[in-house]
């Protein structure tokens, strides 16, 4: 019990271990760790999503429906290089050419056009700011900010062009949020408190925010956030191929067409594209640089960042996040239950059901963000539970080893493979050996070759050591198949227990029976040594039952696993009454084995210790068996 309490103990206090190291990756700084951090798993999320094939779940990633409100103009790579059939000379473009852009756009139908592209200087040139305005009177435009966050949290602000801001429908913030280097979405609103300043108590407002509001003519409901952000849900490109030949990879969500043909194709053409919708204008052009790097496809176009959180925004599709107490909970909960299983089953079992465990709350996780776009904690919980899983299952498997080892080293040369292996299948194989001593009833048995010192006197060092040997294997044969424990030998003598370090009630049995075996085998044994012109020997052998001490027993420096008592000594007093040949039993015995054996009852002998004769037998075979007859 106290092995076992031991080994809980440890246990939990290593999974408490992985617990704190999952819970300290959950609270790092993003920008410190980014995979490591709340931001790498929301990467994992985006990738998962993207992939929820992998985790045998249903291709999620093209199921959400584009709202339909959303149409794009690219800069792209030709229209940057400049198309002198559309009036465009390379970028950047005089600001005339919006203007003239945001009448077309009044003529197709479109409903707001919005530029992702900042205008924050007046040109040099008034009458193109003019022309600019004259599109954005008869067109209502969305323009853009900036806004940076100085030290002691002050905003900052950089305004759009004084010649251009009173003309625009809506201004907004192009700010993303981008810690650990990946654009994870935008706060659609920013709010200051009081303070000082020109930017206390203001409500700022994000471009795509800016774009909806005046899309929708009411003012943005609060979405759900995290930690004041509007997390950005995948958006996936596609390959499109234009009329010339070029590929180029565009956003799935909304139309696009290029910049250049916006310019130039017919209004019936471009209403079909544009009439009723957001118009979102900007670059995808590699040169001109607006790129934002995003969990699930990395080289991202500013243009589809702001056109996918638009997307978001009018059609309500959120991604909502976990309370950060029920992440916390499963991040200390769940490596604790793991190292309680691993604790309390055997190591391959409770390793296999960590590890299952760890895949069934991956495919939850994973299930939850691909169907509900509920994002619970995947990386923290998993990687704690996985590492209490490896901690744990080192820590079993190193004690296992160590009392398997001791076991074996102990009983491994003594008793047969068997009787080792339910030793070690028991859940605490020390506590099942009764190592501090126990007493038990036990049956006894010795054997002695006769004559032996006269024998040796007449063979070689050699000769006598490889007949021993020979000898001796297949009397531990003999005794290991019925299930018997061999203690020690005393020269040429043998001392075996019947049953260590477990006790059966037919021990009795199995030990005569076992001698019979023996004296049957050493006559085999006898008459091969004669033939091949050796000397032969004979064995007497002695057996008593009765209560022992059991345990692993000696000085602090060296223990054995053995038996004591009155009664073993009884045992090697009867093997010297036996003759070659013989084997003398106890009454003790023989009353416990009197239903199976052919015994004859000798004259009771004095042994010393013993006040009174004892009673002995000599065992000549096993009831009903013809060939055990000795």
């Amino acid at each position: 019990m106290k092995a076992r309490a031991r080994t809980l103990a440890v246990a939990l206090a290593l999974s408490a271990f992985a617990a704190f190291v999952g819970l300290g990756f959950y609270l790092i700084d993003p920008n410190a760790a980014p995979f490591f951090s709340r931001v790498g798993d929301y990467v994992v999320h985006q990738n998962a999503y993207e992939n929820a094939g992998a985790f045998g779940l249903a291709n999620v990633s093209e199921r959400l429906d584009p709202s339909g409100a959303l149409a794009m103009i690219a800069i792209d790579d030709p229209s940057a290089k400049g198309a002198p059939a559309a009036g465009l000379p390379p970028f950047p473009f005089p600001r005339s050419v919006y203007g003239r852009l945001l009448t077309r756009l009044h003529a197709a139908g479109a409903n707001v056009a919005v530029f992702d592209i900042n205008f924050l200087e007046n040109a040099t040139d008034a009458t193109q700011d003019r022309a600019f305005a004259a599109g954005m009177r008869v067109m209502p435009t969305v323009l853009t900010y900036d806004l940076t966050t100085a030290s002691g949290g002050q905003i900052g602000r950089s305004d759009t062009a004084s010649d251009l801001a009173p003309f625009a429908a809506a201004l907004g913030y192009t700010t993303f949020d981008d810690p650990g280097g990946y654009f994870i979405g935008q706060p659609p609103v920013i709010t200051t408190t009081g303070g000082v300043g020109t930017n206390a108590g203001r409500r700022f407002v994000s471009l795509a925010a800016a774009a909806v509001e005046r899309y929708t003519g009411r003012r943005l409901a609060p979405p759900p956030l995290y930690e004041g952000t509007l997390l950005f849900l995948p958006a996936r490109l596609v390959q499109h191929q234009a009329p010339d030949g070029t590929a180029s990879r565009q956003l799935s969500i909304a139309q696009e067409v290029s910049f250049a043909n916006a310019m130039t194709e017919p209004i019936a053409d471009l209403r079909t594209l544009v009439q009723g919708r957001i118009v979102l204008i900007g670059a995808t052009a590699e040169g001109l640089g607006d790129f934002v790097a995003t969990a699930d496809d990395g080289h991202f176009p500013g243009l589809y960042a702001n056109a996918r959180l638009i997307d978001q925004l009018v059609g309500a599709t959120f991604i909502r996040t976990a309370p950060a107490w029920l992440e916390i909970a499963l991040i200390v909960l769940l490596p604790l239950l793991v190292g309680f299983g691993l604790a309390e089953l055997r190591p391959p079992v409770g390793i296999a059901l960590a590890l299952l465990g760890t895949v069934a709350y991956v495919e939850l996780a994973v299930a939850v963000y691909a169907y509900r776009l509920y994002w619970l904690d995947l990386i923290h919980v998993a990687g704690a539970m996985l590492l209490a899983t490896l901690l744990v299952g080192l820590y079993r498997i190193v004690s296992e080893n160590s009392q398997r080892r001791m076991v074996t080293e102990m009983f491994g040369m003594h008793v047969s493979p068997a009787i080792v292996g339910e030793i070690l299948k028991t859940e605490d194989p020390r506590h099942a050996l009764h190592l501090k001593g126990n007493r038990v009833v036990a049956t006894i048995f010795y054997s002695d070759i006769r004559g032996f010192t006269a024998m040796s006197e007449t063979m070689t060092p050699e000769e006598i050591s490889d007949q021993l040997n020979e000898y001796f294997d297949a009397m531990f044969g003999v005794i290991f198949t019925y299930g018997g424990y061999v203690d020690k030998f005393i020269g040429d003598c043998v001392m075996a227990v019947f049953s260590a370090p477990f006790q059966t009630p037919d021990d009795p049995a199995k030990a005569v029976r076992a001698a019979v075996e023996q004296q049957l085998l050493i006559k085999q044994l006898s008459a091969k040594w004669e033939a091949q012109g050796k000397r032969a020997f004979t064995v007497g052998m002695g057996i008593n039952t009765g209560d022992v001490v059991m345990g692993n027993l000696g000085a602090s420096s060296r223990m054995n696993y053995t038996v004591i008592g009155d009664n073993v000594n009884l045992a090697s007093r009867l093997y010297n009454v036996a003759k070659g040949g013989e084997i003398i039993i106890s009454q003790a015995t023989y009353d416990l084995v009197r239903d199976i054996v052919d015994a004859v009852e000798l004259e009771p002998v004095m042994v010393k210790g013993k006040s009174a004769p004892v009673r002995i037998y000599n065992v000549t075979g096993i009831k009903g068996d013809r060939s055990s007859k000795l």
